[in-house]
């Protein structure tokens, strides 16, 4: 299980190179880079922080570069950075993987069978497969969160030290990474609470709960001083995060972006997991588990990160584990049910499980399958390269081979005049415009940008000289038979020659030189 999760998570890391597809990946990358030209081990940016996966690149490519590469990282990087991308992703790939033997031990300290059941689903779960390569925090942070329910689950079952050490030491590698890892302390005080009260020793939750603060304090310091010597640059990330300015991803309230987590769960999860999991929880409080509250660490974050202004796919990430790990005993107290109620009940509870546990798995192919396909961009890259066209020919979007991996606006550009699309005042006539559906379809839905909106609108009504059409993102379904006939086909047309990414469209501006 292990072998294989690792191969879809591994398998998709040269996805889009030498291009870089990915708005959030230079960070990583071009601050190891940054480390490695001032020989320090300090990570030069703050933004989610990134810390985490950018030592870890950095010493990756210092061992690459002097082992294979043949000089410095930073004079290797000028040269080519196709190869440190790929690097830095396989730090990511390398996390994910390891988040599997994690979830296996965090559910074998219940069962044997619930620990398999635990790691199959964090292996193929398709969101982890996808973040799994690229190089951002979004899958180290739940490597770090599944080593914080570990330390807790093992601390509340014993009380040994060394369980609370590894949860505190989960809790700092994850600040390093993310800021809201901070949110998993609760987990921490939670476990405390229930050992000190079920044992009748109540001064340790002073104690030890003091303990684990300095734990917490203590790690993370020693894993990134800068976080506390240079904190003016923390708190303006903070502040900047929770800013409004992402077209899309804002505009909802906390209901809003909590209702958007929890169908973003169902539709890559499916609705049996979603029934499995609601076993699970029922299951763990009908036997009095109170070593499975730290199982409930995903709901602290869906709570907190749901009050942000923004929201995003990826930030649910975290949440996700809760549904996860409880699904894992679910379907484990749903097999002993039917097992004890004759072979009727047994093969239903089979079939249901072998249902669920199918689609994740070609759901997570589907996904293996859109990082090995060519992308809309590069494909289009080539074309217009082999027509001449460049970036001073064309009015271009974000997310095209002009801009690949980062968002722009046309309308700053462009603008309509007796309904005809029409460069602005000073800005100078070219003959193409070129559009990316990752741009088009959230001005067309911004209706309090009503000029933008009607920019792309009377662009899209131009007729197109060329299409770069893409097959898209994989399915994402609720019906775990929908889901897997979906995957089926998305792999069968990538393996005919389909492309993935955006659908790029260039068109001639009207009355064009």
């Amino acid at each position: 299980m292990v072998l294989v999760g690792g191969v879809v998570r591994f398998g998709g890391i040269g996805w889009g190179l030498p291009l870089q597809l990915h708005a959030d990946e230079w960070v990583v990358v071009e601050g190891a880079i940054d480390m490695a030209q001032r020989n320090s081990f300090s990570p030069p940016f703050f933004f989610r922080p990134d810390h985490l996966e950018t030592q870890l690149s950095y010493i990756v490519f210092q061992a690459w570069g002097h082992l294979f590469g043949g000089g410095s990282p930073e004079v290797l990087f000028a040269d080519d950075a196709a190869p440190f991308y790929a690097l830095a992703r396989a730090v990511t790939a390398t996390l994910g993987t390891a988040s599997i033997v994690v979830a296996y031990f965090i559910g074998s300290s219940f069962a044997r069978t619930t620990g398999l059941w635990s790691a199959l689903a964090v292996a193929f779960f398709p969101p982890f497969v996808e973040h799994s390569r690229y190089a951002t925090p979004d899958v180290p942070l739940v490597f770090a969160v599944l080593l914080t329910v570990l330390g807790t689950v093992r601390y509340i079952q014993n009380e040994r030290w060394i369980w609370l050490v590894v949860a505190s030491a989960g809790v700092s590698l994850g600040i390093t990474a993310k800021y809201p890892a901070v949110a998993a302390t609760l987990t921490i005080a939670a476990a405390v609470v229930i050992a000190s009260v079920r044992g009748r020793r109540y001064a340790r939750i002073v104690v030890r709960g003091g303990a684990a603060v300095a734990m917490v304090l203590g790690f993370t310091f020693a894993l990134s001083p800068t976080l506390f010597t240079d904190f003016s640059a923390v708190r303006a990330q903070l502040l900047q995060q929770n800013s409004t300015g992402h077209l899309g991803a804002d505009g909802l309230d906390w209901s809003g972006n909590a209702v958007f987590y929890a169908s973003t769960f169902f539709q890559n999860g499916g609705a049996m997991v979603g029934a499995f999991a609601l076993i699970g929880a029922a299951a763990a409080v009908l036997r009095r588990r109170w070593d499975m509250v730290p199982l409930l660490t995903g709901v602290v974050f869906w709570i907190a990160i749901s009050a942000l202004t923004l929201h995003w796919d990826r930030w649910g990430l975290p949440m996700f584990l809760t549904p996860l790990l409880l699904a894992a005993i679910g379907f484990d107290a749903a097999r002993i049910w039917g097992e004890a109620r004759g072979r009727g009940s047994r093969v239903t509870v089979f079939f249901l499980g072998s249902l669920t546990g199918l689609s994740l798995i070609i759901g997570s192919a589907a996904q293996l399958a859109s990082a090995l396909a060519a992308d809309t961009r590069e494909a289009a890259a080539a074309d217009l390269r082999d027509r001449g066209i460049d970036a001073d020919d064309t009015y271009y979007d974000g997310y095209t081979p002009f801009r690949t991996d980062g968002p722009r606006n046309l309308a700053s550009e462009l603008g309509v005049v007796d309904g005809v699309v029409t460069p602005r005042e000073g800005i100078d006539r070219m003959p193409y415009i070129l559009t990316s559906s990752s741009m088009v379809s959230r001005y067309l839905n911004a209706a309090h940008l009503p000029e933008e909106q009607s920019v792309y609108a009377a662009i899209r009504a131009l007729p197109p000289e060329t299409v770069w059409r893409s097959v898209g993102a994989p399915p994402a379904s609720a019906w775990e038979p929908v889901h897997i006939w979906q995957s089926i086909d998305y792999i069968a047309k990538v393996v005919r020659g389909g492309d993935s990414g955006p659908e790029l469209i260039l068109y001639r501006l009207p009355d064009a030189e």
